[in-house]
């Protein structure tokens, strides 16, 4: 008997060290695990932030006529996005490339005076939507905008401008079964509508730049 508790407890002790051993390498899993779950949340939550905001239209009929002011709507949240984030691309969702690249430049030019511009759109109000032609549209509106300068680098509002009121013509075509805007014209209250070629910008946030004068 002596000798069968000896054995005994020989087998009980790599046991319970086997079942420490065990619970260790479990709660280190279970660590892994979790570090590994929160960096992918924090991946996702770092593109979500960078990604543009889902669209809700505005305007929720089927009409020609409502697809084309969501259209309006929708690019004037992703210029919004665009200067915002440095990132004109996702304004080919409803514009040429043409047209991205206009506000691209502008959107560089100002990053070359380390100058970030922030704005928001108050009001707009559709005063024309005619059909010159089956697959084209040119839409008058009225728009009310906020924006601001900020330094890039430390976040600091340099200027801001509250309530600036520009009257804009936009140009819609249908390519391909896609309604893209072909053609933006821009101008102020105090100013008639012009349309002129593309402008050399040189960052200077005192020459007038806005959300708008990207499209002039």
């Amino acid at each position: 008997m002596p000798e069968e508790r000896r054995i005994s407890s020989w087998l009980v002790i790599p046991m319970k060290y086997s079942l420490l051993v065990f619970l260790a390498v479990l709660l280190a899993l279970i660590g892994c695990k979790e570090k590994a779950a929160q960096h992918s949340d924090s991946t996702q939550s770092k593109d979500v932030s960078t990604a543009p905001p889902a669209f809700r239209p505005l305007f929720p009929g089927e009409k020609a006529e409502d697809i084309i002011k969501n259209i309006i709507v929708r690019y004037n949240e992703l210029l919004t996005f665009g200067y915002q984030n440095l990132n004109m691309n996702p304004l080919q969702e409803v514009a040429t490339l043409n047209q991205a690249e206009k506000a691209y430049f502008h959107m560089a030019a100002l990053g070359e005076g380390n100058v970030r511009m922030v704005s928001h759109l108050n009001k707009i109000d559709f005063d024309r939507v005619t059909f010159p032609e089956p697959h084209k549209a040119v839409i008058r509106t009225r728009e009310t905008w906020d924006f601001s300068y900020t330094d890039i680098k430390t976040g600091e509002k340099k200027e801001e401008q509250k309530d600036f009121v520009y009257f804009m013509t936009y140009t819609i075509e249908q390519k391909d079964n896609r309604w893209l805007i072909t053609d933006i014209a821009a101008s102020s209250e105090e100013r008639p509508i012009k349309k002129t070629g593309p402008r050399k910008f040189r960052g200077d946030r005192n020459s007038g730049a806005s959300p708008h004068n990207a499209q002039k």
